[in-house]
């Protein structure tokens, strides 16, 4: 299940020293504080939950995105997913919550003992110079599988090739994701830079540079509609492919074995860019970018589906016009 609140929908919020202008909230006040609430949100029982949001800000603003869950009649306290502000300024989370209901990460909420989770409420509170907010959004383990629409076999040649282990970047082996998220950048026509991405998506909190929401986060500041989604399959992945727009995509594996032509096992957790289907010789295949590849020639990889879907975390970075 995904619920996405952005354009008129954020005047359905609670505002507090907020306007919405066109497409954004803004403070009232160009310099101070304000916060957006959202009512309720009654959803399918869920077990996991990923948070995104949009916003603009720079050296002198900041959003901080916080939610809570309910869960079988109580109410979590709000978690908090750090100060976000773009190029490198932002504050992570060292610790987050956890209690005998939740575990939160930076990525996921996940309920606990087997309950589940019924109910969302979001607070985005906005500070400084001008902060903008775009989009809030969360998407859930629950809700029903949609139906593959469109030519989805077929390659987005155009999404740039990069090799995150030929970068030079002093943490090369562990830039997937804002590597990643930088082909899909440039392929949308966007003019970045790896080192901008990877300062811009780096999570303090953590140090580490995985963290999904911030990766979305960023794409948003770059002027793009970007959230994490939960698929259900890979249907919804072939959708986008054949509306022409590649994914990043989360996989684990245990073993390099367990995908043939990986480089690596990937045990912590990995990055790629979908951009392609095909069949080859009766072999459903999916086409990627491969960012852990030692060449840039190297990064376009075929990998056979049916084991991609058993490595795949079933989550992705839609970044999206």
């Amino acid at each position: 299940m995904d619920w996405i609140c952005e354009n008129g929908g954020l005047e359905a919020n609670q505002l507090n020293n907020l306007t919405v202008k066109g497409e954004f909230a803004e403070l009232s006040e160009n310099n101070g504080e304000g916060f957006l609430e959202t009512p309720v949100v009654e959803t399918e029982k869920f077990k996991e939950i990923t948070p995104s949001w949009n916003s603009r800000t720079d050296k002198d603003s900041s959003v901080e995105f916080f939610i809570r869950l309910r869960v079988e009649d109580n109410w979590t306290p709000y978690v908090s997913y750090g100060l976000w502000s773009t190029d490198g300024n932002n504050i992570g989370v060292k610790n987050y919550y956890k209690d005998e209901i939740i575990r939160a990460t930076d990525d996921r909420i996940f309920v606990l003992d087997g309950k589940f989770g019924d109910a969302v409420q979001i607070k985005v509170v906005m500070r400084g110079k001008n902060p903008k907010l775009k989009l809030i959004a969360f998407s859930t383990d629950a809700g029903e599988d949609e139906p593959v629409e469109g030519d989805y076999l077929r390659t987005l040649a155009n999404v740039p090739l990069i090799s995150q282990l030929a970068s030079g970047h002093k943490d090369a082996h562990v830039i997937c994701s804002p590597t990643s998220l930088t082909m899909a950048l440039k392929y949308h026509g966007k003019n970045v830079e790896l080192d901008q991405v990877t300062r811009g998506t780096f999570d303090t909190g953590n140090e580490a540079y995985g963290n999904w929401p911030q990766n979305a986060a960023f794409a948003g500041e770059m002027g793009m509609r970007a959230y994490t989604k939960k698929c259900k399959s890979i249907n919804p992945v072939k959708n986008f492919i054949a509306n022409g727009i590649p994914v990043v995509a989360s996989v684990c594996m245990n073993s390099k074995e367990d995908l043939d032509g990986a480089i690596s096992s990937f045990s912590g957790g990995h990055l790629m860019v979908v951009v392609g289907f095909d069949v080859i010789d009766d072999i459903e295949y999916v086409v990627v970018n491969d960012p852990a590849a030692n060449s840039n020639t190297e990064v376009r990889k075929y990998y056979r589906l049916d084991q991609w879907v058993k490595v795949w975390r079933h989550y992705i970075y839609a970044v999206t016009p």
